[in-house]
């Protein structure tokens, strides 16, 4: 019996830390490693024209600055056709970004195999940023038959921390309303939401977003602002890192989580889920507002409420 475990053991150990990053092909997409990073690293062709990084600086883990790149998220096994770029649905230019996520589309991270935590994803991450006072933008459309089944965790954007927990998502409440998840600002030990736009302007049309955040050190407190089709709709002061980590990134794609919630509402027999599909477009980072262009949507800095 010990030396059965022992084999289960050593079979383990060799299959977690011998995966290799390998990124599918995906049209547009340049992949490439830096060193011995096997991380799934990617340029874009027509970047200009779908993320502009131009204006913000990003830092390593030790925190030397560098400019800021791009990596698919799960590391290992990324989930076939969840993400592409498309032309024939975009908010500003002449492509956009598309990600799926349909029923049973997991993978794995360095440490951990999502397939096996009740997590599915198709996301790009990024560098922690180098930066106090940020600028973000950035443009979602969800198709009408796009599926957030309940009860699962639907995220569609994050910021999150290095080597530490989320701090902040856009959530599709169980009602279809899109919703600011606050995970460091919280009065019960868990997460404060506040509503971003009503279920009814979810989907089927393009929404811009405009976020502006001071990203200061925990315990300090500072800004938190949300402009959702250049309405102010999120506005309070409060933290804006946890206190494991001090530095912050964006994740954005599909991220779905507690997935078990399902299989037991369903007593351990769930139906198939549909798809979850989502566009984003004119994605910007700056140290000011005018670093994002809002122009490019026919939008401007002074027209944020």
């Amino acid at each position: 019996m010990k030396n059965i475990i022992f084999q289960l053991i050593i079979i383990f150990f060799f299959t977690t830390n011998n995966l290799k990053a390998n990124p599918p092909k995906i049209d547009g997409f340049k992949f490439y490693t830096l060193d011995n990073d096997d991380m799934p690293w990617f340029n874009l062709n027509n970047e200009e024209d779908l993320i502009d990084l131009s204006n913000i600086d990003c830092q390593w883990s030790h925190g030397k600055k560098t400019k800021c790149r791009m990596h698919l998220s799960p590391l290992y096994n990324f989930p076939e056709n969840g993400v592409s770029i498309q032309n024939e649905n975009v908010r500003s230019g002449k492509y956009a970004w598309k990600f799926k996520n349909g029923d049973g589309d997991c993978g794995q991270q360095r440490k951990s195999d999502e397939c096996n935590t009740f997590r599915e994803r198709s996301e790009v991450s990024m560098l922690g940023l180098k930066s106090k006072n940020t600028w973000f933008k950035f443009s979602i459309y969800i198709p009408e038959n796009s599926e957030f089944t309940i009860p699962i965790s639907n995220t569609i954007w994050q910021i999150h921390s290095k080597a530490g927990p989320v701090n902040f998502m856009f959530r599709i409440a169980p009602n279809g309303d899109l919703q600011w998840t606050d995970f460091v600002n919280h009065s019960f030990g868990g997460f404060d939401t506040y509503k971003i736009l009503e279920a009814n302007n979810v989907k089927g049309k393009w929404n811009d977003f405009v976020i502006n955040i001071e990203f200061v050190e925990w315990p300090n407190k500072s800004f938190i602002k949300i402009w959702a089709n250049n309405i102010l709709v999120v506005n309070y002061n409060g933290l804006t890192n946890n206190n494991i980590s001090k530095q912050s990134y964006m994740k954005f794609g599909i991220y779905k989580s507690n997935i078990n919630r399902f299989n037991i509402l369903h007593k351990g027999n769930p139906p198939k889920r549909a798809d979850t599909i989502v566009y984003y477009d004119s994605i910007a980072i700056g140290k000011k507002c005018k670093d994002l262009k809002l122009d490019q949507e026919n939008n401007s800095c002074k027209k944020l409420k």
